[in-house]
């Protein structure tokens, strides 16, 4: 069972009941199947259920391997739970044109010239401590997510890609905007020409309107 936590449960300890809660009904078991694939005593289980002491984070492995999921899908289910927003830092936003920009996101090449790829921007959030399954994400880039939106993956976002975060929690910055999809146009282009990726990355302060202007020359040269 390991070294067990003392003193009542805070907070955040009772969010990730509720998680736990959360995700035994929508895998249809009861409290005992839990109890009996997490190998713990029903004693230990239902007084931590009720706050008597939090759930440890060898607890939480053992929860979320018996219901079938990582204990950072625990810790964002329970980011949603409560006043969590205080430990997760959420933002409001318009969740259309965060749509769009995310689109955006996912078309152009990376700074490294690699293609977006989901499994390894999931990959990567994943070794940040952020949890993001395809139905989340989905749901980001259709504009259907519900504000506010986690901003530790907006962020992990912004790197994975090799945009500045402004352009993704910042709607309103105008010139984030000019500056990240200039760069994607740029990338694009360099990408359609064969030139090395590494160019990408040695933009420095070219501003956007000479970004388009390289870009319109690198696809004239292509297409001759």
């Amino acid at each position: 069972m390991g070294r067990r936590s003392q003193g009542e449960a805070g907070a955040w300890s009772m969010d990730l009941v509720r998680a736990v809660s959360t995700l035994r009904d929508a895998a249809g078991m009861t409290n005992q199947e839990l109890i009996d694939r997490s190998g713990m005593s029903a004693s230990y289980f239902y007084g931590r259920l009720r706050g008597a002491a939090p759930f440890d984070a060898n607890d939480m492995e053992k929860l979320a391997r018996a219901l079938g999921t990582h204990p950072h899908e625990i810790s964002r289910v329970a980011a949603s739970i409560g006043e969590a927003h205080e430990i997760e830092p959420t933002v409001d936003i318009e969740t259309k044109e965060l749509g769009r920009r995310l689109t955006a996101v996912s078309r152009a090449p990376r700074l490294d010239g690699s293609m977006f790829d989901l499994d390894g921007l999931v990959s990567e959030l994943a070794d940040r401590g952020v949890a993001l399954d395809r139905d989340e994400w989905s749901a980001l880039v259709a504009g259907d997510s519900t504000s506010p939106v986690r901003v530790r993956v907006l962020e992990g976002v912004g790197v994975y890609a090799g945009v500045p975060s402004a352009y993704l929690l910042d709607l309103a910055d105008a010139a984030a905007v000019e500056a990240a999809e200039a760069n994607f146009e740029f990338r694009e282009a360099l990408k359609a020409s064969g030139a090395d990726s590494v160019s990408a990355r040695a933009v420095g302060e070219i501003s956007p309107a000479a970004l388009r202007a390289i870009a319109q020359t690198l696809r004239s040269i292509s297409a001759q």
